[in-house]
This record gives C-alpha cells, sequence and structure tokens, in this order.
C-alpha cells in the first residue's frame, strides 16, 4: 500500500518508506527555556502521521536506535479515547502498550525490563491487528498479545530520544474488517440475515462471517471466542433463548466488543442481564425488514 508521512512534532526527515528522526540540539532547547520559561521544553520527541486508514492488518518495519531508552511506538485511534501506542520503551517496560488520553500516558500491559533495548542493530518490530486481538512481534518472536477495541483512523509514529532514530522498510498492510453474526439457524433467521443483515454490512465494507460457516467443520468453543475477538463487532439476533448465542454474547460484552443486539418484537422481554442493553427491535413484515435496514445502517455508521 502507497502512502505519505507528514510531520507534526519535531524534525523528521521523510522519504520512500523511511524517517529519520533527528533529535534537537540541547544548547537550542536551553535557549528556549531562558526565553520562555513556561514553555514546554527539554523533551527529545517527534510525531509523524501516515496518510492511511487503518483498522485491521499488520503494520511492520525496521528500526535502529542509538539509546537504550530511546521509544519508538506506533499509535492507533482507541475505542475508549485517545491513542493505543506499541512499541519499546513503553511507561516504564521495554515493550510495551500504552494509551495517550487527555495529556496523560496510562499503562495497558507490558514485558521486558526498560532501556535495555539493543543499539546500533536493526529491530525487526511488527503489529498485528485481528478484531481487539493486538499482537507485538519483535524479530518475529510474539513478546505482548492484549485485547482491545481500535477505531479505523490514521497511524501516528512517536519517535523520543537524544540521539537520532531510523525506522526503514516501512509496510502497512490493511485487511478487510470483520463483522461476526451470532443467530439460531432457522429459516426465519436466514431469511433475515441473507437479505439484510449480511448485504447491509457489505455495504460499508465489512466481511460477514455467521457462526454456522464453522459449526458443520466441527469448530470447538476456542475457536468462536477467536472468531469474537478477530471480528470489528458482533451482531446478535436474541429473539429465542438460545444457550449458544447468549453465550457468544455474553463473551463478546465480556471483552467489550461492540455488539448490535436485534430482536422480534414478538418476544414478550429481554432477559435481566441484557434488558439495559441498545436493541434493534423489528417486525417480520415487509415493512419491519425496511425499518431494520434504516437503523442497522445508522449503527453501523456510528461503528465507522
Amino acid at each position: 500500500m502507497k502512502f505519505n508521512w507528514l510531520a507534526l512534532i519535531g524534525e523528521i526527515q521523510i522519504g520512500d518508506g523511511f524517517l529519520r528522526y533527528i533529535p534537537p540540539d540541547p544548547s537550542e532547547l536551553i535557549a528556549i527555556s531562558s526565553a520562555s520559561p513556561s514553555a514546554t521544553v527539554g523533551i527529545f520527541h517527534a510525531l509523524a502521521r501516515a496518510s492511511v486508514k487503518f483498522e485491521q492488518g499488520k503494520i511492520s518495519c525496521k528500526i535502529l536506535v542509538k539509546s537504550p531508552d530511546a521509544r519508538v511506538q506506533f499509535g492507533l485511534p482507541s475505542s475508549t479515547g485517545g491513542t493505543i501506542f506499541a512499541g519499546f520503551n513503553s511507561l516504564g517496560a521495554l515493550y510495551g502498550f500504552g494509551i495517550f488520553r487527555n495529556n496523560t500516558w496510562e499503562g495497558v500491559s507490558g514485558s521486558g525490563q526498560a532501556n535495555n533495548l539493543p543499539v546500533e542493530q536493526w529491530i525487526d518490530f511488527s503489529l498485528q491487528v485481528k478484531g481487539s486481538e493486538l499482537l507485538l512481534l519483535v524479530n518475529e518472536v510474539e513478546v505482548l498479545k492484549v485485547v482491545h477495541q481500535i477505531l479505523a483512523g490514521p497511524v501516528d509514529l512517536f519517535l523520543q530520544s537524544s540521539e537520532t532514530i531510523e525506522v526503514s522498510e516501512i509496510k502497512i498492510e490493511t485487511k478487510r474488517p470483520q463483522c461476526f453474526v451470532v443467530m439460531q439457524f432457522t429459516d426465519d433467521f436466514n431469511t433475515l440475515y441473507k437479505d439484510v443483515i449480511r448485504p447491509i454490512c457489505e455495504e460499508f465494507g465489512y466481511e460477514v462471517i455467521r457462526a454456522d460457516d464453522f459449526y458443520t467443520s466441527g469448530l470447538i468453543i476456542e475457536d468462536i471466542k477467536t472468531s469474537i475477538r478477530e471480528a470489528s463487532f458482533i451482531i446478535a439476533d436474541v429473539t429465542p433463548n438460545n444457550a449458544n448465542v447468549f453465550y457468544e454474547v455474553g463473551y463478546a460484552h465480556g471483552i467489550g466488543k461492540p455488539t448490535i443486539l436485534l430482536s422480534d418484537r414478538t418476544r414478550e422481554k429481554l432477559p435481566f442481564d441484557i434488558a439495559g442493553t441498545r436493541t434493534l427491535f423489528y417486525d417480520n413484515t415487509i415493512g419491519g425488514k425496511a425499518v431494520v435496514e434504516e437503523r442497522l445502517r445508522k449503527h453501523l455508521t456510528n461503528l465507522g
């Protein structure tokens, strides 16, 4: 994928798939600080942004640092607000995930002893995003995995060091996001899936997967969980009291996965655990189909 970079903060030399961070001269920082004591100075950092909308896929590059405390982190928009960053020397850990929100860093997960980064040697880095699973690999070794929902948006690169940092062979590979559909497999629900849910989701660019696509090949519960984690969001029809459906909805809610519930109005009331969840009620009629199509489009627009 072809894309461009724009430096937002600090001095960054930009080439074809290549970035070089140039730290400021310490004497210049001292001079600025003397002239304006209230200014935020003395921090050797920079921020660049890529001209690509990313939600699912893989970010990879090679990184060369000259200081073991250098920070090199890729950032993506977080569904909880702010930006989640993944990379080197994150909040006391050699490798880690952290969120920058309201001008404050918040730790998510870390591994390894800080300030122990290899210097003067190229390091292979990759960040893989599958639904709400974020996987950090260094030199092809998995070092961290977290469950965190991100939003479609730009890719940021944060660089901090008193020495130069080089980032080369930068690749951003986007993958079509998935919607995982949970429902009972009977004729009425099959019609709702084929005539409404699947075409509307595909209209918004999602790959649509339904649980029965896997059940026929003997999918076990751990594979179902993986499918839910790797989806961008879940659509579940909770009209009948189906134990499998409610289990999968509960798991999706437990990991913070965006979930859209559907229910036929003929159902008297929802179970207590999901009674407070926003649900799209529909009538199983031609007019009811048009209404659920309209409401589903609104929900998907808000998700995007």
